[in-house]
This record gives structure tokens, C-alpha cells and sequence, in this order.
């Protein structure tokens, strides 16, 4: 039913396209589908269009809400669209106003069918529009008794247009003489459209009766589409003969009785017989199944007493052996529960010397690191704060030298080819360029120097409040040259989406390590894929674009997360299954220990009570998400 909603809402759609190009290119077949007849206003093809877009986009948000809430705001931003223009049309109508939206776009024909102002919808479409707008906002509440019900009255007063065309009374399609009327075209649209309405949620609200299962469901589906379209075909059958005079005004109001019963009570026994089918097919179902029962019953019976038997003659025998086999058992368990412990003390401590050294690797790198930073910060310093001064001096120099030039215009010949020998204009011109392109230079080395520092703190053993975008950044600056362009790759982008963190209370040492393994393993699997060397690769496409997509964001008050992703070649299931076992690796010998993502994983979960996941496809790149607490508790 909801694939009929999404056709409804795009052939209502394409119904008010069709109709607004009638009126851009004076088609009138398109604007009236038959000579006679009542067109259908711009504005009407308006807000079918609108109208058939808010339900199209309320569907694709109903299958992507977490991510696409721009549909559901779009959709919501058409049905008020839609009811605006019914609510002013009907003001109009009410209190002989004109607020000039009738003829905003076309101009309509003052001697058009059926129209009493020039370009404005009948008073009935626009009632319809205002209900069935009105519906479309209230899909998004999980209660749908009150979008149905508006529904509902909208499909009575398009049936009511439709069957006044049928039988040829203007009363069901125009309200009266001083009043627009409501086109054919436009009361097929706005059936379809209340369809549409109805079966977006079969499973909820009025219509959730019909759609069911049970025999309720079952009979009303059956009788609906005919008890809707049988009595007005006899009825059209039985005008028509009346306006032929084949017969009387009595006798046509008997034929329609007549045939009303008769048909209805064909309908009845139909669905009475199918049902009474189906009840007769479950009953003799139920029977057969009683009979199995009863049988299997019996044999159950037979062979419990012979077990029973059997079971006697091995009680004793049993008995004997069970003593026997507890006091085993019993030792079996003790050793059993001792190479267990062992076994896992062992595991641990291997893990705990493993983490160890990778501890201290990183505490190495970052006292490096540190130490590197604060010698190249002391000159660089020393250079910074006194490029100010030597651009005052130069300044200072260079003025000197104008005032010399402007008081001895004409030096002597000495001083004149020196001067053309050290080209003095472009010195001039080119050592302010010189100083400014020195602190700009001075400034970048100190920001890398704050970066590197940033890094270093990987020795401290204390929970600090922590910028959580800085440590991701200063890793990547770690592994810039890893990032770079390369003979059998081109440079990998690094996307950033960070978004709005608070200070973080972490490790903040611990943390930079998490990411520096992450990161390494995301350009292991990027740059293991462009390997023609490697021979797991050949058979892999190479990247074309590689790219690490970076995103945090917070998630609620107390958690934030913080996503690494790549388009790498991704991972099987089985591999993800064991990505965090201790000394599990897929690199080849000797570029992997197998550590990073085991030491990783304690790191978030153990020491800061967070979660870290993988998500991968084979194909299709894998991510790794993490989420922490804001404050430890």
C-alpha cells in the first residue's frame, strides 16, 4: 500500500506539471482535458504539485530520519504552502476580498466555463486543499485519526464532483452560480491524493482496519473497492435509461433499490462463502492436527514405558559408575580451573608487557618530541621577537637613504654605480616583502612547535580538561609526510568535520595515542591497496581518490563522538570479528604487531568507561567510531 501512496503522490504531482504547461504554452486539451468543460486554475495545479512533493519527501524521510531531516521540513514547508493558498482562497470567497494571488502567474479568461472570478480555484477545492494540507502536517504525529479523518472529508467532496459529472449535476461540483466549480481533472487529483494520504501508514490510524490480516482486513478490502464503485455505475445505468424515458422516475428509483440489494447481497454471500472456505479449511486443519496429536500421544506413551524399563535395569549400573566419576569429575574441574587461571594470567601478563612497551615507545616519541619542540621554540622565539625591531631598523635605514637622496640628488660616480650595482629600488621595494615573509614563516614554525608540544604530552598520567580537535590535529601533523603524495599513490585527503566539543576530561596522552593508531591503520589499508607489490592487492582496484574523514560531534550532554573513516578496501565480517583480539593482524610480517587497535580498544573502554566500534563492507572502506564521556566519573 505505501508503494500505491508514493505512485498517488507522483501522478497527482505530474497532473499539476501537465496542467501549469497548458498554461504556459495555451494548450487548452491540457488545461480542460475536454472541450466544455472547467479548467483547472494555476493555482490548483500549484498546490497539486506542492502537494504531491510534501507527500513524496515525507516518505523518503520516513526511511531516513536520523539523517535527512531537511526532508521532513521540506515536506512540512509544502503542506503549509498548500494550506495558506486554500485558507486565502476561501477568505476571499467569504468576504469578497482579492488579495491578488488568483492571477499571480496566468491570466485567467473572465468568460472561462465554469468561473466566476478570473484565475481563482472553486470554493470546494480550496476547502479540499486547506484538508488535505492540513492532513499532510499531521502525518508526522503518530496518532493518523485526525489526518484520516480530514482525508476522508476531502475524498467525499471530490466523489460528490466526480459523480456530478457523471450524472450531470453541476450541484455536486459547484457550489452555485456565483462561485467558480471544481474541474474534472482536479477531483481525479485530489482522489488519488487522498489514496495517497491514507496508504502512507496502512498500519496505523483508520485504515489500519483494511489493511490487517485477519478476516476483518480480509473482508473489507473485498467489499470496499465494489460497495465504492458498483452503486454509482448503477446508478449513471439507471439516469441514463430515465433520460432516455425508457422508463419512469418511480421505476428508476426501484431499479436502483432493486439492484443495490441485489448486489450487495451478492457481495455478502461471496465474502460469506470465501470466508466460510477459509473457516472450514482451518477447522479440518485443526482436526488433522488434533488426530497427530492424539497419535503421537499414544507412541510417546508406548516408548516412555519401554525407556522406563530399560532405564530401571541401568539405574544400578549407573550408580556405581557415578560415584566413580563425581570424585574424577570433581578433579578434572580443579585442574581444569587451574590451567584456566593460569592461561589467563598468562595472556595478561603478556598483554600488560605488550602495552608496556607500547607505553613507553609513545612516552619515548613524545619526551622526543617535546625536546625537539623546545629547542627549535627558544630561536625561533629569539628570531620572532626581533623582526619587529629589524623592520623598524630597515625602515628607520631606508629613510636615511631617501633623505640622502632628496639633499644630494647627485651623488658622486662611486656611490652611483653601487647603487645601480645593488639595484637600490628593488631592495627597497622587496625588504619589506623579505621581513613580512620571515614572520609569516616564524609564525608557522611556532604554531608547529605548539602542535608538537600538544603531542608530547603522552607521559602525563592525569586526567586534564582537553581540546579534543587539538591532539587530532597534532597527530596528523606527526604523520603529514605519511599523508603526502607518493610514486604508486596520489596524497591522501584528509577530510575534517569537526563539530562543536566542549574541553574533555581524559588522558590526554593515552587519547593521542588511540588516534595515532587509528589513523596509521587507516593509511596502512589505504596504502596497502595501491601496493602493485603487494600480491593481496592485485586483485583489488586502486584507489582513485583516497581519503580519512574526520568527524566529532556531541552527542548529548554527557557523551561526544569522534568518527575515523577511510575509503580503503574494507574488511570481511570475520576479520571484524577479531579486530580488537590481542596480537591479531592482517598487515604483512613485519609491518604489524598487532597491538594498535587491542591496546586502542582499553584505552576508550577501560580507562575512560567509552565504546569503540568498527563498521566495514569489503569494498567499501571501513570506520571506527568512539564515544566518551564528557567527565569521567
Amino acid at each position: 500500500m505505501q508503494s500505491y501512496s508514493r505512485k498517488a503522490a507522483t501522478t497527482v504531482l505530474l497532473i499539476g506539471c501537465v496542467v501549469i504547461a497548458g498554461w504556459i504554452f495555451d494548450i487548452a486539451i491540457l488545461k480542460s482535458i475536454l472541450p466544455g468543460l472547467v479548467s483547472m486554475k494555476t493555482n490548483t495545479a500549484i498546490c497539486f504539485i506542492l502537494s504531491g512533493t510534501s507527500l513524496q519527501l515525507w516518505h523518503r524521510a520516513l526511511k531516513n530520519i536520523p539523517r535527512l531531516p531537511h526532508l521532513r521540513i521540506a515536506a512540512v514547508a509544502c503542506a503549509s504552502l498548500v494550506i495558506s493558498i486554500g485558507l486565502l482562497t476561501l477568505i476571499q470567497y467569504s468576504f469578497n476580498l482579492n488579495f491578488g494571488i488568483d492571477e499571480l502567474f496566468f491570466k485567467d479568461n473572465t468568460s472561462a466555463v465554469g468561473t466566476a472570478y478570473p484565475g481563482r480555484m472553486a470554493p470546494n477545492t480550496a476547502l479540499n486543499f486547506f484538508l488535505l494540507g492540513s492532513a499532510l502536517l499531521l502525518l508526522n504525529i503518530p496518532q493518523y485519526i485526525l489526518a484520516h479523518s480530514f482525508t476522508l472529508v476531502a475524498f467525499l467532496i471530490a466523489s460528490l464532483g466526480l459523480l456530478g459529472y457523471i450524472y450531470g449535476n453541476s450541484y455536486f461540483y459547484k457550489a452555485g452560480s456565483a462561485y467558480t466549480a471544481m474541474a474534472l481533472h482536479t477531483a481525479i487529483a485530489f482522489i488519488l491524493l487522498c489514496f495517497g494520504i491514507l496508504f502512507a501508514r496502512p498500519g496505523r490510524g483508520l485504515i489500519a482496519v483494511v489493511s490487517s490480516n485477519n478476516a476483518g482486513g480480509i473482508m473489507a478490502r473485498r467489499l470496499y473497492p465494489t460497495a465504492i464503485a458498483i452503486p454509482p455505475i448503477v446508478g449513471w445505468l439507471i439516469l441514463s435509461g430515465y433520460r432516455s424515458n425508457v422508463y419512469t422516475a418511480e421505476m428508476a428509483i426501484s431499479l436502483l433499490g432493486v439492484l443495490n440489494v441485489v448486489v450487495f447481497a451478492v457481495l455478502i454471500w461471496w465474502n460469506a462463502k470465501e470466508l466460510g472456505s477459509i473457516d472450514g479449511q482451518r477447522y479440518r486443519a485443526e482436526k488433522a492436527l488434533k488426530e497427530a496429536n492424539e497419535e503421537l500421544e499414544n507412541r510417546v506413551n508406548e516408548r516412555t514405558a519401554q525407556l522406563s524399563q530399560a532405564n530401571e535395569e541401568l539405574q544400578n549400573e549407573i550408580a556405581d559408575r557415578k560415584l566413580a566419576e563425581e570424585a574424577l569429575r570433581q578433579s578434572e574441574e580443579r585442574e581444569k580451573q587451574k590451567s584456566q587461571q593460569l592461561e589467563l594470567a598468562l595472556q595478561k601478563l603478556q598483554q600488560t608487557q605488550t602495552q608496556l612497551i607500547q607505553t613507553e615507545k609513545m612516552s619515548s616519541l613524545g619526551q622526543l618530541i617535546a625536546g625537539v619542540a623546545h629547542e627549535i621554540n627558544n630561536p625561533i622565539n629569539f628570531i620572532y621577537g626581533n623582526i619587529n625591531y629589524a623592520h623598524q631598523y630597515c625602515q628607520d635605514l631606508l629613510a636615511l637613504v631617501h633623505l640622502y637622496q632628496q639633499h644630494y640628488a647627485h651623488p658622486v660616480p662611486e656611490i652611483q654605480q653601487k647603487l645601480q650595482a645593488i639595484e637600490l629600488d628593488f631592495l627597497i621595494e622587496d625588504l619589506a616583502k623579505l621581513l613580512t615573509s620571515m614572520k609569516l614563516g616564524a609564525e608557522r614554525i611556532r604554531e608547529i612547535v605548539l602542535t608538537l608540544r600538544n603531542f608530547s604530552r603522552l607521559h602525563e598520567a592525569e586526567k586534564k580538561l582537553v581540546n579534543i580537535h587539538e591532539g587530532i590535529d597534532s597527530t596528523l601533523l606527526i604523520l603529514q609526510s605519511r599523508l603526502k603524495a607518493k610514486p604508486d599513490r596520489p596524497p591522501i585527503q584528509v577530510i575534517k568535520e569537526y563539530g562543536e566539543l566542549p574541553l574533555v576530561e581524559c588522558y590526554a596522552g593515552l587519547l593521542n595515542q588511540v588516534f595515532m593508531n587509528l589513523l596509521t591503520n587507516a593509511i596502512d589499508a589505504i596504502e596497502q591497496t595501491d601496493d602493485s607489490k603487494s600480491k593481496a592487492a592485485a586483485d583489488k582496484p586502486r584507489i582513485q581518490n583516497p581519503q580519512i574523514r574526520i568527524r566529532t560531534e556531541k552527542i548529548n550532554s554527557t557523551q561526544i563522538a569522534i568518527s575515523i573513516a577511510d575509503n580503503g578496501p574494507g574488511m570481511t565480517e570475520e576479520v571484524r570479528q577479531k579486530l580488537f583480539d590481542p596480537f591479531f593482524t592482517t598487515k604483512p610480517v613485519g609491518k604489524g604487531t598487532g597491538l594498535g587497535l587491542s591496546i586502542s580498544y582499553q584505552i576508550v573502554v577501560e580507562k575512560h568507561g567509552g565504546q569503540l566500534n568498527c563498521i566495514s563492507t569489503p569494498g567499501k572502506g571501513a570506520e571506527f567510531a568512539i564515544e566518551i564521556p564528557i567527565r569521567q566519573s
